[in-house]
């Protein structure tokens, strides 16, 4: 047996960087969590809300005060303006009270005037279907299975199911899903035939093919297809979902005054955490050695969590500034484009490694004029035009902007498509051409193709 010695060399983080980094890489709701998680655990940390919330949740006590104070009009009126208060967040972010997809099918289940047996598999089905109103695979197999029926009276009883609001519900694919909608809209039988057998045919479009296959005019065929796109593709669309929608917080506030930007960080949700000097006095007085340690490693981990904290805060303020600065012709017109930029061209202003860049920016939302936007967004791949570099998304920007103009009856190729941004002066080829076209949800000209009956 061979024995050999070997020396290699390996990277590896102490606690406390896992620490900065895991920081640096969190948004602003995931802070604010750790904050006060750290203030939990440390008893030599203590947080407090910012003043503006502060300001807020006073102003809302002398409010209350004044109530309690005042006569029963003016409860009354304060009731009334809660309520209008209550109805305005419901209409912005939608009502909570809002039913579910499952809750609405499970009340039509029960007002049903058959027998409990028939209400219990339908239960289940109604359990068994997905948020977009689809049954969910080998649900039905499973129901007969728990309940003994037989293919008939499972079949049966799916068709009752099907039956419920909305039009579509229960379906197992997409063909079923249209075909229950059209069957209870009365559709043609045109309509039916499209959908049950040439659905393939008609997600590329070719009416042409269709009119010619089933004899018929490329009038019918158009007004057949007017009939299906009244159909919804995901009958449980309209209806609250069982899990909570998540809000997008901005990290970072970009407010425009005249040609000048100016960049901050969104502090309004996050608690500001210090050190309780106070406690630190009060746990030392008279402290027995164990508790003198005990005070330091804490003290210690105080230290360096706000340290690390403020990392977090000076490098995203910097990454932020450099960004906006930038990309400022996108921050100063609506119609600004994207300028080229690369993480490793703001790492290297900045004088920051590239991975640093790439941390910060993680999960983290920028609000401006134009909206909210993934920090990540705004850098932008170089592509070369006429001896200057532009970014992909004024390359993307330009193409839709070209179908958006084309004619629809004779819409263009993407060879067509990258032949005018050559002319332009953009060299890129038509298989990017393709992909920017399919990342933005654009079908090809085949699929984009609008047919003139006359």
């Amino acid at each position: 047996m061979d024995l050999s010695l070997q020396l290699s060399q390996k990277q590896v983080l102490s606690r406390r960087l896992q620490q900065s980094v895991e920081i640096l890489q969190m948004n602003t709701l995931a802070l604010s969590e750790y904050v006060k998680e750290l203030a939990e655990e440390n008893p030599l940390l203590e947080w407090g809300e910012e003043p503006a919330v502060q300001e807020r949740e006073e102003k809302l006590l002398q409010k209350l005060q004044w109530l309690e104070e005042a006569d029963e009009q003016n409860r009354s009126y304060y009731r009334m303006e809660q309520e209008n208060e209550q109805e305005r967040e419901n209409a912005r972010f939608g009502r909570k009270d809002a039913e579910s997809l499952r809750e609405y099918l499970l009340f039509q289940i029960n007002i049903l005037k058959i027998e409990e047996n028939q209400k219990r598999v339908l239960r289940f089905l109604a359990e068994s279907t997905a948020e977009s109103g689809y049954l969910e695979a080998d649900a039905l197999e499973a129901a007969a299975e728990k309940y003994r029926l037989q293919k008939e009276q499972a079949q049966s009883l799916l068709h009752q199911f099907q039956t419920l609001d909305p039009p579509g519900v229960g379906a197992r694919d997409l063909r079923e899903c249209l075909l229950l909608q059209l069957e209870q809209k009365n559709a043609s039988a045109l309509a039916k035939t499209l959908v049950a057998d040439y659905l393939d045919e008609l997600a590329k479009n070719r009416l042409s093919y269709l009119a010619k296959r089933l004899k018929v005019s490329l009038t019918e065929i158009t007004a057949a297809l007017t009939e299906i796109r009244t159909c919804q593709p995901k009958p449980g669309s309209g209806f609250r979902g069982e899990r909570p929608v998540e809000y997008v917080v901005p990290d970072i506030l970009v407010e425009r005054r005249g040609e000048e930007l100016t960049v901050s960080l969104n502090h309004h949700l996050l608690p500001r955490l210090k050190i309780s000097h106070t406690y630190v006095k009060l746990l030392r007085e008279d402290a027995a050695p164990e508790t003198e340690e005990y005070i330091a490693r804490k003290l210690k981990q105080a230290q360096w969590a706000l340290q690390c904290i403020a990392k977090r805060e000076s490098t995203l303020q910097q990454t932020a500034e450099c960004i906006v600065a930038k990309q400022s012709a996108f921050f100063l017109s609506p119609q600004g484009r994207l300028a080229p930029l690369r993480m490793a061209d703001v790492a290297e202003e900045l004088g920051l490694h590239e991975s640093t860049v790439s941390r910060a920016v993680k999960e983290k939302y920028l609000q401006c004029e134009r909206g909210v936007f993934p920090l990540h967004a705004f850098f932008s791949k170089t592509m070369a035009a006429e001896g200057e570099t532009i970014s992909a998304d004024s390359i993307r920007q330009r193409l839709r902007t070209l179908i958006d103009k084309e004619d629809k009856t004779k819409p263009l190729s993407d060879r067509a498509l990258t032949e005018q941004l050559t002319a332009e002066g953009i060299r890129i080829s038509r298989r990017t051409v393709a992909k920017y076209r399919e990342g933005m949800g654009i079908p090809g000209a085949s699929g984009r193709k609008k047919y003139d009956p006359s």
